[in-house]
């Protein structure tokens, strides 16, 4: 349906113990500035638990959700990430009590309920089975212990945002602002989503290279390239082409060609390197992984090659780049 006549979501924001709020309270905001931007309910949101007992957060005032989780009528609910100083402290048996009931009731959920999770929050959605023979993401540093405790999922730990069914995920502490970017930009014009864009959705504060900006998921506003900006991101760099692409968002080459220039100002070739080379330079700066190890896992045929590629886009070498921007 076209965003004009869409129905709006109804969004679980769930509370449970040692939760870090903010996303929270931040998608509350994002959802009230997309309606008041519409001038419709676009999103509605209500505060969810286990049950109806107030909620101690982290290093937060208890909170006291509106409505028990089992009992709300929603189209998705969104899980908040945790405090963990350590990869292995979710692993901790006393964390893990504190969690189960929460745990619980995401696994008692109906099958079509939509679960987002971001940040840590990702392991309850893993815990609760709702991630069982699915793709995902997480933070990277959770990498080791969520491979090994949950080694069912298909986790890509590279990428901003991953879509599998009625499951969505996404990386780092802000990751409730690519969730609701990708919610949005299914429900609002691109004039709307711009607008809520460019005043609420800030990136993160590191400064991103020149070669690589406006190639980031939160900086496409139209949603067919967002479409597309997750599409390169998963696919293998040797596999890029603009049929496979094409075909993938059920466009002809043309007029993705076409859609890609008037939007990025770049050929559609260029364009899907560049993706491909910023997730490059973010395993540089986000991980310690050597550059033999980036090429294989991203897709690229040699070491050599991407060396010279991403020196040639950058201006630097990719240790120089990891030093300057890491």
């Amino acid at each position: 349906m076209p965003p004009s006549t869409s129905p709006p979501l109804r969004l679980a924001l769930l509370l449970y113990p040692g939760c870090m709020p903010a996303g929270l309270f931040a998608t509350a905001d994002l959802a009230r500035a997309a309606n008041l931007r519409a001038q419709r309910a676009v999103v509605t949101t209500c505060w969810a638990g286990v049950d109806l007992a107030p909620v101690p957060t982290w290093q937060g005032p208890a909170l006291t959700p509106g409505v028990a989780l089992a009992q709300a009528e929603v189209d998705a609910v969104l899980v908040p990430g945790l405090w963990l100083s350590s990869p292995d402290g979710w692993q901790a048996p006393a964390l893990q009590q504190q969690l189960a009931p929460a745990v619980a009731a995401l696994r008692a959920l109906p099958r079509r309920t939509r679960v987002w999770s971001y940040c840590a929050g990702v392991a309850l959605a893993a815990a609760s089975g709702r991630l069982r023979g699915r793709s995902a993401t997480a933070t990277w540093w959770l990498r080791k212990a969520l491979e090994q405790q949950f080694g069912a999922v298909h986790w890509y730990f590279d990428e901003p945002l991953v879509e599998d069914g009625t499951v969505t995920t996404a990386a780092g502490a802000n990751g409730h602002l690519p969730l609701m970017l990708h919610a949005l930009s299914q429900r609002l014009d691109a004039a709307a989503l711009g607008d809520l864009q460019s005043l609420l959705m800030l990136p993160r504060p590191r400064a991103t290279h020149p070669a690589f900006a406006g190639h980031d998921l939160m900086a496409v506003a139209d949603p067919t390239l967002r479409q597309a900006v997750l599409w390169v991101q998963r696919c293998p760099a040797t596999a890029l082409r603009l049929p496979a692409l094409a075909d993938a968002l059920a466009l002809s080459p043309r007029t993705l060609a076409r859609r890609v220039q008037a939007h990025t100002g770049l050929s559609a070739a260029l364009w899907m390197r560049r993706i491909k080379l910023r997730q490059v330079g973010e395993a540089l700066c986000e991980t310690p992984q050597p550059l033999k190890r980036i090429a294989e896992d991203l897709g690229f045929a040699s070491e050599a090659g991407l060396h010279r590629a991403f020196q040639q886009a950058t201006g630097q070498t990719p240790l120089a780049y990891r030093m300057a921007h890491g």
